[in-house]
Protein backbone atom coordinates (compact mmCIF):
# COMPACT_ATOMS: atom_id res chain seq x y z
CA UNK A 1 0.00 0.00 0.00
CA UNK A 2 1.00 3.72 -0.79
CA UNK A 3 1.70 5.72 1.73
CA UNK A 4 0.03 9.29 0.45
CA UNK A 5 2.27 11.31 3.03
CA UNK A 6 5.52 9.67 1.54
CA UNK A 7 4.48 10.24 -2.18
CA UNK A 8 3.38 13.90 -1.10
CA UNK A 9 6.66 14.63 0.71
CA UNK A 10 8.88 13.86 -2.66
CA UNK A 11 7.10 17.03 -4.15
CA UNK A 12 8.55 18.78 -1.10
CA UNK A 13 12.22 17.30 -1.75
CA UNK A 14 11.84 19.33 -5.09
CA UNK A 15 13.95 23.34 -4.43
CA UNK A 16 11.10 25.66 -4.36
CA UNK A 17 8.00 23.49 -3.93
CA UNK A 18 6.18 25.02 -0.85
CA UNK A 19 3.05 22.69 -0.58
CA UNK A 20 1.77 19.97 -2.15
CA UNK A 21 -2.01 18.76 -1.34
CA UNK A 22 -4.34 15.66 -2.68
CA UNK A 23 -7.71 17.20 -3.17
CA UNK A 24 -11.53 15.38 -3.58
CA UNK A 25 -12.94 16.91 -6.88
CA UNK A 26 -15.38 18.28 -3.77
CA UNK A 27 -12.99 20.37 -2.50
CA UNK A 28 -12.00 18.63 0.50
CA UNK A 29 -8.63 17.76 1.33
CA UNK A 30 -7.42 14.18 1.19
CA UNK A 31 -4.01 14.59 2.18
CA UNK A 32 -1.30 17.53 2.41
CA UNK A 33 1.73 18.69 3.40
CA UNK A 34 3.56 21.85 3.49
CA UNK A 35 6.91 23.14 3.94
CA UNK A 36 6.62 25.30 7.00
CA UNK A 37 3.26 25.49 7.77
CA UNK A 38 2.28 28.92 6.91
CA UNK A 39 -0.13 27.96 3.49
CA UNK A 40 -3.58 26.65 4.68
CA UNK A 41 -3.91 23.37 2.73
CA UNK A 42 -7.25 23.11 3.38
CA UNK A 43 -8.45 26.80 1.96
CA UNK A 44 -5.77 26.05 -1.30
CA UNK A 45 -7.22 22.85 -2.02
CA UNK A 46 -10.47 24.20 -2.05
CA UNK A 47 -10.19 27.42 -3.62
CA UNK A 48 -7.78 25.70 -6.66
CA UNK A 49 -10.64 23.50 -6.77
CA UNK A 50 -12.95 25.94 -8.25
CA UNK A 51 -10.66 27.07 -10.04
CA UNK A 52 -10.25 23.70 -12.34
CA UNK A 53 -13.62 23.46 -12.95
CA UNK A 54 -13.63 26.98 -14.53
CA UNK A 55 -10.88 26.12 -16.19
CA UNK A 56 -12.64 22.41 -17.41
CA UNK A 57 -15.63 24.58 -18.59
CA UNK A 58 -13.64 27.06 -20.79
CA UNK A 59 -11.90 24.08 -22.58
CA UNK A 60 -15.03 22.54 -23.19
CA UNK A 61 -16.65 25.76 -24.12
CA UNK A 62 -13.72 27.15 -26.61
CA UNK A 63 -13.27 22.85 -27.66
CA UNK A 64 -9.92 22.61 -26.78
CA UNK A 65 -10.59 19.49 -24.82
CA UNK A 66 -10.21 17.81 -21.53
CA UNK A 67 -7.73 20.00 -19.04
CA UNK A 68 -4.76 18.72 -18.76
CA UNK A 69 -3.07 20.73 -16.15
CA UNK A 70 -3.48 24.69 -14.76
CA UNK A 71 -0.99 26.68 -13.72
CA UNK A 72 -1.26 30.44 -11.87
CA UNK A 73 1.16 32.62 -12.17
CA UNK A 74 1.64 35.20 -9.19
CA UNK A 75 3.79 37.67 -7.89
CA UNK A 76 5.64 35.40 -5.39
CA UNK A 77 5.23 31.62 -6.99
CA UNK A 78 3.48 29.90 -8.44
CA UNK A 79 0.57 27.03 -8.42
CA UNK A 80 -0.58 23.96 -10.31
CA UNK A 81 -3.31 21.77 -10.17
CA UNK A 82 -3.37 18.81 -11.77
CA UNK A 83 -6.38 16.34 -11.96
CA UNK A 84 -6.28 12.86 -11.32
CA UNK A 85 -8.85 10.91 -12.94
CA UNK A 86 -12.83 11.61 -11.83
CA UNK A 87 -12.43 12.34 -8.29
CA UNK A 88 -8.97 13.99 -7.20
CA UNK A 89 -6.55 15.99 -7.97
CA UNK A 90 -3.06 17.60 -6.94
CA UNK A 91 -2.23 20.86 -6.12
CA UNK A 92 1.22 22.24 -5.47
CA UNK A 93 2.80 25.68 -4.65
CA UNK A 94 6.25 26.62 -5.50
CA UNK A 95 8.41 29.56 -5.80
CA UNK A 96 9.30 29.87 -9.29
CA UNK A 97 8.85 28.81 -12.64
CA UNK A 98 12.42 26.71 -12.53
CA UNK A 99 10.68 23.88 -10.58
CA UNK A 100 7.77 23.33 -13.10
CA UNK A 101 9.44 20.83 -15.19
CA UNK A 102 10.32 18.85 -12.14
CA UNK A 103 6.35 19.09 -10.56
CA UNK A 104 4.93 18.09 -13.76
CA UNK A 105 7.27 15.06 -14.13
CA UNK A 106 6.92 13.97 -10.82
CA UNK A 107 2.81 14.32 -11.17
CA UNK A 108 2.56 12.17 -14.28
CA UNK A 109 5.06 9.40 -12.59
CA UNK A 110 3.68 9.41 -8.92
CA UNK A 111 0.18 9.35 -10.93
CA UNK A 112 -0.97 5.21 -11.21
CA UNK A 113 0.43 5.05 -7.47
CA UNK A 114 -1.32 8.13 -5.80
CA UNK A 115 -5.10 6.29 -7.77
CA UNK A 116 -4.31 3.05 -6.43
CA UNK A 117 -3.87 4.51 -3.00
CA UNK A 118 -7.25 6.41 -3.33
CA UNK A 119 -8.26 3.13 -4.70
CA UNK A 120 -9.76 5.13 -7.52
CA UNK A 121 -7.76 3.71 -10.27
Amino acid sequence: MVDLKQTLSRFLSIPGVRLAVLVGRDGLMIEGMTRDGKEDMEAVGAMMTSGLTTAEALGQEIARGNVVGVLHEYEHGLVSVDPLGDFALMVTMFDNAASIGRVRHMVKTSRTEILEALDIS
